[in-house]
């Protein structure tokens, strides 16, 4: 449960501030053809998704908004924190259980570091998304994530 309030919270955050400090950056539409949706429509569709705790049907929405505008940054901000939280709570949950553990042996140590190494394409899209971010935004959360990813692959490795 204090998982998914932090996660909420998170996702909260990353909705009010993208759409406050950034709603004018990238306004322009950016339809291609007739019938398709523009980088505001998927991210309107997206918020919408999110109002209604649907955090996977939002972030496939940024998702779509970036093939239209790679650099949108209210996608960019979502999609970063989106795929750090999914690591950061998925890596917890693999310490906890193999805290859990007595004395682990050699087995239950390389299956842990296995796990480990299974959580890093997730963080490679966070820091992917969080250093676009960091091109049109400098911020030292920012920075101190993608420190903080840097580390974890260091220690996955």
């Amino acid at each position: 449960m204090k998982n998914s309030q932090i996660y909420l919270g998170w996702v909260v955050f990353c909705l009010v501030f993208s759409s406050v400090c950034f709603s004018s950056v990238h306004a322009a539409n950016f339809s291609y053809e007739e019938g398709n949706m523009t980088v505001d429509e998927w991210i309107k569709k997206a918020e919408k998704y999110l109002i209604n705790g649907q955090e996977k049907e939002a972030s496939a929405c940024y998702e779509e908004a970036l093939l239209i505008d790679p650099e949108n940054l209210s996608a960019n901000i979502f999609l970063g924190n989106y795929y750090y939280i999914q690591g950061e709570m998925a890596r917890k949950n693999l310490e906890a259980k193999f805290n859990k553990q007595n004395k682990p042996n050699q087995a239950e140590r390389e299956e842990y570091f296995n796990a480990l190494s299974d959580l890093w394409p997730i963080y490679d899209k966070a820091k992917k998304h969080l250093e676009e971010v960091l091109r049109s935004f400098p911020s030292s959360e920012i920075k101190n994530t993608l420190e903080h990813i840097e580390e974890l692959h260091e220690t996955i490795q």
